[in-house]
């Protein structure tokens, strides 16, 4: 008897999760739902059935509007935007959910990848500064550092590129995910990064994976 009022006692000290927050979650499942079933995200660029897009967004603004704002839907709202090819909408809506929250990882590497394509490369290295501090670890734990090193070789910093690709190495990031990319046979065709790359490749990857970034390179970015 005594232990079960223990147990009362202590389950009454924690808080009871915010009652909002937890439809912003129930929304979130739902419009994600939505939008994948929309969207082919395993094309690039990814196409959507028409409509998708603007119903996603429409469905965020109205929740948003009667319940509050959320900082997991706007982001929702802003990657549907950037499926539909509205990268100046997405951009606002990514920064006004980072306004938000701005531990919401995803935004920032949304809007990281957006600044890299861009070419703003200290844009991007911020917002994957923040991804690297935000996802440490678990099966994603290495994007930041990835991305990072790939920052870095666009801006042709072989030691900013070597410290974050031992690092997302570190974090689980396998080489095998470069064989073949055409922006890592850049970087390999690069002189100032070859040295680096195949450093690594030898410790860290089969010799396929440097012979198939040595396959037709594509000149330096």
């Amino acid at each position: 008897m005594i232990a079960a009022l223990l147990g009362l006692t202590a389950a009454a000290e924690v808080p009871l999760p915010d009652y909002r927050d937890a439809l912003a979650r129930q929304q979130w499942a739902a419009v994600n739902e939505r939008l994948e079933a929309g969207c082919a995200t395993d094309r690039f660029p990814v196409v959507c059935a028409e409509g998708t897009v603007d119903r996603v967004i429409a469905e965020v603004d109205a929740w948003q509007r009667t319940v509050g704002e959320s900082a997991r839907l706007e982001y929702l709202a802003g990657l549907a935007a950037r499926y539909g090819g509205r990268e100046a909408a997405a951009v606002r809506r990514y920064e006004h959910a980072l306004q938000l929250d701005p531990g919401l990882a995803e935004a920032w590497y949304d809007l990281g990848e957006i600044r890299m394509g861009r070419g703003d490369l200290e844009g991007a290295r911020a917002c994957f500064e923040h991804v690297a501090e935000l996802r440490t670890d678990g099966q994603l734990g290495w994007v930041g550092p990835w991305r990072l090193a790939e920052v870095a070789a666009l801006g042709h910093d072989p030691a900013a590129f070597e410290a974050n690709l031992k690092e997302a190495l570190r974090r689980g990031f396998s080489l095998r995910q470069i064989a073949g990319q055409p922006n890592w046979k850049a970087f390999y065709a690069d002189p100032a990064l070859q040295d680096v790359l195949d450093k690594l490749l030898t410790v860290y990857a089969a010799p396929e994976v440097r012979d198939s970034l040595r396959a037709t390179p594509a000149p330096a970015p």
